[in-house]
């Protein structure tokens, strides 16, 4: 029997409120693509992660030990989704760390990050600058110097700083480096002034580019290892949703249609056969990878999007047949016979919030503009 008291419903809210949070993100770009016109890019985000499905695991060695993994979703993998690049960079982050454990087993290493950096550009600029730059980090690594000193690399591609001009744009890489323990007394040590020297070179510039290059070091007040630090930071987001929503209309266009199938990572060295990057950007749910033996799944419980969180409507157990997920509808499934599961108040907001009509509240200046595929 469903009640609906406000104690039962509080305890059918997803407890994991990372999940909302970052489909709550999604709101201001949302609003965003709309009002240029990206109907298509609108409609995916809109619809991502509205269905949730948990596999509910019991320890087969301690049967008291109980645990939760995502086992489904519906993602809509854009580029621009916060959601979506949350569980792109959870992916590469889990990657890295086991990377660099099998490397470490293999070898005594130790870790650089580096910054190369260009002048400031237009977005309307942005793919051709891009392309330079990665155009540029190839003969970086194909001098003598470089494959001397470095075994292998991490490279993320960032496009917005955090104190970038209006009107312009800041691409720009930040890398881990692996080099050899004895690197920092060897004769292949490059200086921060020697990386930069070969930086302009390779960049075929007349300026001398802003370049950082340190080792990496645990930060202050954090329980991070040094390498976990350096790992979340070189995978978090390559564009910060904040920065991107405050540029104009015109340039979010031009951003949005020249990232368009840009590869924001890549890997090099002794690193390249260690990750697979396509199956981090594809694969947003490793819940296969992370059942051991020792876990059974006992039951699933699916929760759906309701005006701002995540609303549990169904349970089964395993031994039912599981179907799938229904991608588009957006009515919840039958809640006969199920204990403990409460519906949201019905109060409209949820239908409106996607309807034409809460748009014109808002006073939005539709464009008209080709939706790019």
């Amino acid at each position: 029997m469903i009640t609906k008291n406000s104690e039962t419903h509080l305890k059918s809210i997803l407890k994991e409120t990372k999940h909302a949070e970052h489909k709550l993100m999604n709101n201001d770009i949302i609003i965003k693509m709309r009002k240029v016109g990206f109907v298509r890019d609108n409609a995916l985000i809109s619809g991502c992660s509205t269905h949730l499905v948990f596999s509910k695991q019991q320890n087969t060695q301690n049967p008291n030990e109980t645990r939760r993994r995502l086992k489904d979703a519906n993602f809509c993998k854009h580029r621009f989704c916060a959601t979506c690049n949350w569980r792109r960079n959870l992916n590469i982050n889990k990657e890295l760390l086991e990377a660099f454990t099998t490397i470490e087993a293999d070898r005594s290493v130790s870790y650089l990050f580096l910054t190369l950096t260009i002048k400031n550009t237009s977005t309307e600029d942005l793919k051709a600058t891009v392309k330079h730059l990665n155009q540029s980090f190839v003969r970086l690594s194909q001098t003598k110097a470089y494959k001397k000193a470095i075994l292998g690399h991490f490279k993320a591609l960032e496009i917005i700083g955090d104190k970038t001009p209006a009107g312009e744009i800041h691409p720009h890489f930040h890398i881990i480096l692996i080099v050899n323990k004895s690197y920092f007394q060897s004769r292949n040590y490059l200086s921060q002034a020697k990386f930069t020297e070969m930086w302009q070179k390779a960049l075929r510039v007349d300026y001398t580019p802003i370049v950082n290059v340190k080792r990496i070091k645990p930060k202050k007040n954090s329980n991070l290892t040094a390498l976990q630090s350096a790992v979340f930071e070189v995978a978090k987001y390559s564009v910060k949703h904040t920065e991107l929503t405050k540029k104009s209309d015109e340039e979010f266009v031009n951003i949005i249609e020249q990232t368009r199938r840009m590869r924001f990572f890549s890997t090099g060295g002794i690193l390249k056969k260690k990750i697979n990057l396509m199956k981090c950007d594809e694969e947003l749910i490793r819940c296969k990878k992370d059942l051991e033996a020792q876990w059974v799944e006992i039951e699933e419980e699916i929760y759906k999007w309701y005006g701002g969180d995540f609303v549990l409507v169904e349970r089964r157990k395993s031994e039912e047949h599981i179907k799938d997920i229904p991608k588009n509808d957006v009515a919840p499934p039958p809640l006969d016979d199920v204990d403990d599961v409460v519906p949201p108040p019905d109060d409209g907001f949820s239908d409106y919030q996607n309807s034409d009509e809460y748009f014109e509240s808002i006073d939005l200046d539709i464009i008209d503009n080709e939706c790019i595929p």
